[in-house]
């Protein structure tokens, strides 16, 4: 059972030695909220705050990758290359794609509208994770 005495929190893989880079546009862009960070097993870890939702940037470590029985996680080896995307509603699309390409993220589709009329934008972190942003409606929290 889900409720209230629950809080989750993402780890989010990253290229190991780009956690700091990637905490920074998380900060930039989404106003995250760093509230931890510390090493483990030769890995920068960054825990963040985006709302209600808890982010632990995670340095993946090369030698994990080197032993093929020792599978995941690993981070994307190019843009897009995830088995996941985040989805935020937001209250300007257009202003968090600015700030997300000013912080180095980069366009990863056209702004669209989505089937509710809603205005709709995915982009790339300097990660290589896929943020998809929907333009929160009126009277919707965003």
């Amino acid at each position: 059972m889900i409720g209230s005495d629950f809080r989750l929190s993402l780890n989010l893989f990253v290229a190991q030695g780009r956690e700091r880079e990637t905490a920074e546009f998380y900060r930039a862009v989404f106003g995250a909220e760093e509230t931890n960070s510390y090493e483990m097993l030769r890995s920068v870890m960054i825990e963040m705050q985006i709302g209600e939702m808890g982010l632990v940037i995670c340095g993946s470590d090369p030698a994990r990758e080197a032993v093929p029985g020792y599978s995941g996680t690993y981070h994307p080896k190019m843009p897009g290359a995830v088995s996941s995307f985040f989805q935020l509603i937001v209250p300007d699309v257009r202003k968090m794609v600015k700030a997300a390409l000013e912080a180095g993220g980069e366009m990863r589709d056209r702004l669209q509208l989505d089937v509710q009329g809603r205005i709709v934008a995915s982009i790339y972190d300097p990660a290589g994770h896929i943020w998809v942003l929907i333009e929160a409606m009126s009277g919707e929290e965003g």
